[in-house]
């Protein structure tokens, strides 16, 4: 909307919600920074850089890499990303992830991605990423299993042979170009710096406004909110989950509206704990590299406060813990059960933090977000 090039048309927002942001949003519980499912904020998007203060947002960094769980006699080991930090060169080459030849299977990836701008990417030819990952780039089972997995199903929330390969390698080039941040104010941030901006530009932004019917009128439309309110506008932009957009535009719509694109699910839990019970200390994404999900409900894990101090109280801990579907389902109803089992995984994962895991961490909220993402083609 603040980059609409007529400005002489008035443009209106009408937003759901109490803030602006949607799935990109935050919430504050008792002094804890809670986003409304993990995210972190990947500095080298391109729109991003183009409408965001990168400098109001004070952003945080992960360190490149990530840690990974592998199975229990193997207990976690580091994946490093030599490139950005020379000084991982060793641990790049000695770690447990993958094979030996793995590592330099990675080479014509990264080649891949760093020579290449984002649009020769996608022209690439598309495939699904698990097979782009077999075939095209030879790595073992044990990396896809242990690092791939874990890292692409923690963004997509789709199994390797459900995500597109062109898809795969933008976000692998975001990745390796840019980094992981979190804002100090959390993603909610984002979304407010993105409100403010368009203000500023003249777009009126309403909140608290949900729209419940669209009809077709004299030169336009007639939009309709919950609370009475009646707007007439010559177009509209109908930016919502499917199923209700497919609702409001059934009035307007003449034949057979086009099917919604599947969406994808995910569910994160946030835990609250004081420092000393933190088990780790890097700034790094953890990935549960057991395979195939079978070892519990944990896809990802994040230590947030050594990210961004900011999301948690001084002295204290947060934790979010990243669900997949099939767990998120399962447990439907039935959230003490998956909070138990989500302990007991961890509590494996770091065993001399057994006690504080099962019995000090505080559950501090649970989310289920049904429309994380739309589905890919391949």
């Amino acid at each position: 909307a603040s980059t609409a090039p007529n400005k002489k048309k008035k443009i209106a927002v009408l937003e759901t919600q109490s803030k602006p942001g949607g799935r990109v949003s935050s919430d504050d519980s008792n002094g804890y920074t809670l986003d409304r499912g993990y995210a972190v904020f990947i500095t080298e998007y391109p729109e991003s850089k183009k409408l965001l203060d990168y400098d109001a947002l004070q952003l945080q960094a992960y360190d490149p890499g990530a840690l990974i769980k592998l199975s229990d006699a193997d207990g976690f080991s580091m994946i490093a990303d030599p490139l950005r930090q020379p000084s991982k060169l060793w641990k790049a080459l000695t770690t447990k992830v993958g094979t030996f030849q793995d590592k330099f299977r990675l080479l014509p990836l990264f080649y891949n991605v760093k020579t290449k701008s984002i649009d020769e990417l996608f022209e690439q030819d598309e495939i699904d990423t698990l097979t782009c990952l077999k075939e095209t780039y030879h790595f073992s089972e044990k990396i896809i299993s242990e690092f791939f997995e874990p890292f692409l199903v923690g963004i997509y929330f789709a199994p390797l042979d459900q995500q597109s390969s062109r898809m795969f390698h933008f976000v692998f080039k975001m990745f390796a170009d840019g980094a992981a941040t979190l804002p100090k104010a959390g993603m909610q941030a984002v979304s407010n710096q993105l409100m403010q901006t368009a203000i500023q530009q003249g777009v009126d932004v309403q909140l608290d406004q949900t729209v419940n019917q669209l009809r077709a009128d004299t030169g336009g439309f007639q939009v309709t909110t919950v609370n009475g309110r009646s707007i007439m506008a010559r177009t509209v932009i109908c930016a919502t989950e499917g199923p209700t957009a497919k609702k409001l535009l059934s009035n307007i719509v003449q034949g057979p509206i086009i099917e919604c694109t599947p969406q994808r699910s995910v569910g994160c839990l946030y835990y609250t704990f004081l420092l000393e019970d933190c088990p780790v200390q890097q700034k790094l994404l953890v990935l549960n590299g057991e395979g195939g999900g079978s070892t519990g409900p944990a896809l990802t894990v994040s230590f947030l406060h050594v990210i961004q101090d900011s999301y948690a109280p001084k002295g204290h801990a947060l934790c979010s813990v990243s669900i997949p579907e099939t767990y998120m389902t399962k447990y439907q109803g039935r959230e003490t059960e998956l909070d138990a089992c989500v302990r007991q995984q961890l509590a494996r994962w770091w065993p001399n933090y057994k006690d504080p895991i099962l019995n000090k961490w505080h559950l501090e909220q649970a989310y289920h977000i049904p429309y994380a993402q739309p589905a890919q083609g391949s």
